[in-house]
């Protein structure tokens, strides 16, 4: 794949590190651009816009990682550059907030940014040579002359009887002007280099949506974690009511020590759970303020909540269509095909002859104040290249070879395209089914909770059934805002395939 697919490659890879372990076999395996056979890296390649050589980057697969190495935490810290700006943390902070600090603070988006006043300076450079080019030089020389050097022998003018004469003075002062009448390889040059600075538009577009879909999953990722620290705490506090249970229970003489002890073990448990989530949610928390770049440690408070949201799914056809004409990836590949196109024209067109005008004024003679008088020279300079060895030729075959690599890889640019959007459709459908699933595995884990514990209460069962409904539940929980974050991400994943995480909104 081209570079391009790369950098959807990177965006996937955070998606998936929402996902977590347990439905890496589920969605990394079919998000991901490389099948379950490809083990090398994938090599994409990037072109500057001042069409120097591509630079290589690899880029390594996850569809074909062990569960054990997809640490959300890590996986964001990899693909995502940080900061290179610090402003003021807000109170509360909401998404749009974030993404709006990350894209006034991120190296990604601010690199993007001096790459395209860079293009706009090639632009300037390239229009040079459409406009005037005037100069000026003033000297004053003192001159010896040896005639004989020339081929003129002594006596040869009457008058000189040696063949060395001066030293005499010499003084010059003129301004020059050269003007471009018709030049047709130029006018492409500066017709490519203002193609140069759409693709370095297109990419900074490009690079506010990874900025902008990376955020997102940064977020949700913190509110995942926050969600995850409320249930554990809310295990915490059943497990403390379930061992008060057991121990007045032992005390009437209806359970014995061992239910104690089960009670208790399990509430040691939940309580390394819960310690283990803070410990998360922190490390989310400084992700997120190294991502939007504010100051690490400060108090933030999210104002947006991880909730189910439905929203009717667009039709295959029209979201594809609507990637192909909004994604950023592809018109930064239509850009470069008739950049290329241009540039393969300018020096298809150093065949054909120019036509410049030539002119120069100012004063001659010994010294600026001795004989110094005003001449002049205006000419219109006719220039044919006949051969120059190939060069042009030469030239003509690497513009041409350019050109068709940029068609090439337009349409496997496109062939990404679509695939990023049927398959968005696809997996936020079946998360879809996974958020209704868990809220009746959350259902069903209270209720059993529930019986169990009246059972127990009853004196006609131990507390095996309470600590293994427990245990139900607590999973439960996890799992549901699993699913919700999951379900999330599968939004915004749907919002990047279309050209709209910037705009997204949970």
């Amino acid at each position: 794949m081209g570079g391009l697919s790369g950098s959807r490659r990177n965006q996937l890879k955070l998606f998936c590190s929402v996902l977590g372990g347990f439905l890496v076999p589920l969605f990394c395996l079919a998000i991901s651009p490389a099948n379950a056979q490809q083990t090398a890296p994938t090599q994409t390649q990037t072109r500057d816009t001042n069409n120097q050589v591509p630079e290589v980057r690899t880029t390594p697969t996850v569809g074909n990682l062990p569960s054990s190495a997809l640490d959300p935490a890590s996986l964001i810290r990899q693909n995502l550059p940080g900061a290179a700006k610090i402003s003021p943390a807000p109170a509360q902070l909401s998404l749009a907030d974030a993404i709006r600090l990350a894209l006034d603070n991120n190296l990604a988006t601010l690199s993007a940014q001096e790459q395209r006043r860079a293009a706009t300076g090639f632009t300037q450079q390239a229009r040079s040579g459409l406009l005037p080019n005037i100069s000026g030089v003033s000297y004053q020389a003192s001159l010896t002359e040896n005639l004989a050097a020339l081929g003129f022998q002594p006596g040869t003018f009457p008058g000189f009887n040696t063949s060395f004469i001066g030293p005499f003075n010499n003084f010059d002062a003129r301004a020059r002007l050269v003007q471009n009448i018709f030049d047709l390889s130029v006018i492409r040059n500066y017709q490519s280099s203002k193609q140069g600075v759409r693709i370095a538009e297109f990419r900074q577009q490009l690079a506010r949506e990874q900025v902008s879909e990376a955020t997102a999953l940064t977020y949700l990722e913190t509110l995942r974690s926050e969600r995850n620290v409320s249930a554990a705490q809310a295990n915490v506090t059943l497990a403390e009511a379930l061992l008060r249970l057991a121990q007045d229970q032992r005390n009437a003489g209806v359970a014995t020590g061992v239910d104690v002890t089960r009670a208790e073990t399990r509430l040691a448990q939940e309580r390394v759970d819960l310690a283990q989530s803070q410990t998360s949610a922190e490390s989310a928390r400084l992700n997120l303020q190294r991502v939007i770049g504010v100051p690490l440690g400060s108090p933030l408070v999210l104002t947006d909540q991880l909730a189910f949201t439905a929203e009717p799914l667009p039709q295959t056809d029209s979201a594809v269509a609507e990637a192909l004409a909004h994604r950023a990836e592809v018109l930064i590949s239509q850009a470069q095909v008739s950049m290329f196109n241009l540039e393969r024209k300018a020096v298809k067109d150093e065949y054909l002859p120019s036509l410049q005008f030539v002119g120069d004024y100012g004063v001659s003679g010994i010294t600026p104040t001795d004989t110094a008088l005003p001449t002049r020279r205006v000419a219109v300079q006719l220039n044919v290249p006949i051969f120059n060895g190939g060069l042009t030729q030469g030239r003509l075959t690497v513009a041409t070879s350019r050109q068709h690599e940029a068609e090439l890889q337009m349409g496997s640019v496109r062939g990404q395209v679509e695939q990023d959007v049927r398959l968005a459709l696809s997996t936020l459908q079946t998360t879809l089914e996974r958020v209704r699933a868990a809220d009746e595995a959350l259902r069903l884990a209270e209720r059993e909770l529930e019986m169990s514990r009246d059972r127990f209460r009853a004196g006609v069962a131990d507390n095996l059934e309470v600590i293994n409904a427990q245990a139900s539940l607590a999973n439960a929980r996890a799992g549901q805002v699993q699913a919700l974050a999951v379900y999330n991400a599968a939004r915004l994943n749907l919002a990047a395939a279309l050209g709209r995480a910037e705009a997204f909104r949970w």
